[in-house]
């Protein structure tokens, strides 16, 4: 039976959860959540989380999901000895040079992959494995067919079951970083994605075509886990105890297979949603259906709900039956012995008083009575009141055993030193992307590299096909068939690819490619995560474009790496193509949304998936010096024509300062 993983942002929701029936609870910290603006939980919190979810037999997990900078490092290793210190379960990770540390810190810990990490295949999955991770938490864009291959692979598989879904694939969503500075891959997103944007073509402002309705998945229980998963996620450690409740009630009543399916889903729509739910993804029905935003009615329909489901968990759960034996004699004095579920102890006291009535007193205690004997010899009596301090006593007792059979407990170490640095600081080579081959002209002669789609590389014969990275699709649907595209393409003299995620570098590695490529999706913005793709087979290494470039200077560079210099910057790689579902289909697309303010943002399709730009074009040739130690910089010439991809390049390779409008992006202004 698959775990039923709960989100918990406060202690009470951890009392929501594992008094409703979840077998996991997973919380964050104060620092290092994805989720920052939850309640979220101090040291001492962590500690009561823990030893309360162990009381109960229930697993804890801490999210530690955010991407670091080198200046972080010895914070998130501390953090990494606390979790351990107070027994948490398992660790969920995004960051690469996070995991490193983990691994270095508290090498016994689970360590399992954040949905943020984009994995999406098994490739990925068992590439996930290989580095230290026993469980992954897969995109939420997955169908049924795709997560039962995904369960075939070696490793335990986490399934988003309900709660909110993202417009982009987790990991690769930078809308509210490039927009706002807050950075989603730090925990901060200002959820700019729920604002009005208009996918029809005109200025946004009453339509709301990035917004998703939340998935449920609670009715497909049945079929998820003959695929073979084997944690039930939900999301939502941003919201009420009540809604943890009432998730978990739910997916409990539906493993179950009792209570009332209907009434329960109810009671969800009532306590959060978004104009109702959607298993668009599971099922393969994308579109305008999907998309929904939270309503006046969705807000004022939680009010006549809340009261009951505080009601369901305001209790303590009996789940502990323990059996009392009370023995006075004159030479052995008073001794109360428990024992409950194979724990055993004792309690020395002094003589009874109507003993039985008193030690079935179990009251608000995890407890109930299962049996009670006592042994007295005769003339001898204990008062009332020591029984109850004896009974007090023995429950305090087993409380502790309980928590501490169920506690994990690890050796924990330093962390690991700073990897060595290797920069080489010379000229700087300029690469350029093109999403065809027709307006590269002669810049091959003179360029690094040319990165092209994979499409593009096989349509035909290239005469700088040694120069080429070829570019895997964003998103991979068919895993087994891009392998065997892969490897015609090296057939063809193309053995460069580009690993844009850590999926791509999972696929590649299986592919046996000769040279692999990192690209900015693998969200690299620190000196570990660097050290880990070095020693995972990455040559070299485009480096997050949310860093800032002192930042970027500051890395201790273990391989070749360069910044994105000039282009759109990708804000969203999305499943359901917001422009094709407010339009209604692919004719006429304007390629474009529109926000209430009246930017406008290109959209531009894959395969069987859809990136969205932003309005600005980045421009920072004319000032690499500030990036110290990058080998390249690269410029993206997409839907450029030959003769402005040309000027572009010789701007870039003069370092010309830029103009008309421009952004700076993030290099200067930096994320929180």
């Amino acid at each position: 039976m698959p775990e039923i993983l709960a989100p918990a942002g406060s202690i009470e929701s951890v009392f929501a959860a594992v008094r409703r029936g979840a077998d996991g609870v997973y919380v964050g910290g104060k620092e290092f959540s994805a989720r920052a603006g939850a309640v979220n939980f101090s040291r001492d919190e962590l500690f009561e989380a823990a030893r309360y979810c162990h009381l109960h037999g229930v697993k804890i997990y801490r999210a530690m999901n955010v991407l670091l900078f080198d200046s972080e490092i010895p914070a998130f290793a501390e953090e990494v000895k606390i979790s351990a210190e107070a027994g948490m379960d398992g660790l969920i990770i995004q960051d690469l040079g996070g995991l490193a540390v983990a691994l270095a810190v508290c090498p016994l810990m689970p360590l399992h992959a954040s949905t943020q990490m984009t994995l999406h295949t098994p490739a990925g999955a068992m590439l996930a494995k290989e580095m230290g991770m026993c469980r992954v938490v897969p995109a939420r864009e997955l169908d049924l067919g795709q997560i039962k291959d995904m369960c075939a692979a070696d490793v335990d598989i986490e399934v988003f079951v309900h709660g909110a879904q993202c417009m982009c694939m987790s990991g690769q969503c930078y809308m509210s970083a490039v927009i706002g500075s807050r950075s989603a891959n730090r925990g901060r997103c200002a959820q700019s994605c729920r604002l009005p944007f208009d996918g029809t073509g005109k200025r946004g402002g009453e339509r709301h075509d990035l917004s998703l309705k939340d998935m449920s998945y609670v009715s497909h229980v049945k079929e998820l886990t003959e695929a073979g998963a084997a944690s039930f996620k939900i999301e939502g450690r941003m919201k009420r105890p009540e809604y943890t409740a009432a998730a978990v009630t739910a997916l409990r009543h539906a493993l179950d297979g009792n209570g009332d399916s209907a009434e329960d889903m109810q009671t969800l729509r009532a306590v959060f949603s978004r104009g109702g739910f959607t298993d668009g993804y599971l099922t393969g029905r994308t579109g305008a259906g999907m998309f929904g935003f939270r309503s006046k009615e969705d807000v004022t329909a939680a009010a006549g709900v809340l009261e009951p489901l505080a009601a369901l968990y305001k209790d303590e759960i009996k789940d502990g039956k323990v059996s009392f034996d009370l023995r006075l004699s004159r030479e052995k004095g008073s001794l109360l012995s428990f024992s409950c579920g194979g724990l055993t102890g004792e309690v020395s006291g002094a003589a009874p008083e109507e003993a039985e009535k008193q030690l079935s007193k179990l009251g608000g205690t995890r407890y109930t009575s299962e049996s009670i004997s006592a042994d007295i010899e005769e003339g001898l009596t204990l008062p009332a009141s020591e029984i109850n301090r004896m009974r007090r006593e023995a429950v305090t007792a087993l409380d502790r055993l309980s928590a501490e059979r169920n506690t994990p407990r690890y050796e924990t170490f330093s962390p690991p030193a700073l990897p060595p640095d290797r920069s080489v600081h010379g000229e700087v080579k300029i690469r350029v992307m093109s999403d065809r081959a027709d307006n590269i002209g002669d810049i091959y002669k003179t360029a690094d590299k040319i990165l092209l789609p994979l499409s593009v590389c096989e349509g035909k014969d290239l005469p700088y096909a040694d120069k080429v990275i070829a570019l895997l699709p964003a998103v991979v649907s068919d895993e087994e068939g891009l392998i065997r595209r892969v490897k015609a393409v090296c057939e063809r003299g193309m053995t460069r690819f580009m690993a844009g995620n850590l999926t791509h570098s999972g696929l590649l590695r299986k592919a046996h490619v000769p040279h692999i490529h990192g690209g900015t999706g693998l969200n690299i913005t620190n000196s570990y995560a660097l050290e880990m793709c070095a020693r995972y087979g990455i040559e070299d290494m485009i480096l997050s474009f949310e860093l800032k470039a002192g930042q970027a200077a500051a890395l201790r560079k273990t391989l070749p790496v360069g910044v994105l210099a000039y282009g759109r910057l990708p804000l969203m790689t999305v499943k359901n193509c917001p422009v094709k579902a407010a339009r209604g289909g692919c004719g006429g697309c304007p390629h474009k949304l529109t926000d209430r303010t009246g930017r406008t943002f290109p959209v531009e399709c894959g395969e069987g998936y859809s990136v969205i730009y932003n309005c600005d074009i980045l421009q920072v040739f004319d000032k690499l010096s500030d990036f110290g130690g990058i080998s390249f910089a690269l410029a993206d010439l997409s839907g450029e024509t030959r003769e402005k991809a040309e000027r572009i390049f010789e701007r870039c390779t003069d370092r010309t300062p830029p103009e008309g409008k421009y952004t700076r992006g993030l290099y200067y202004r930096g994320i929180v």
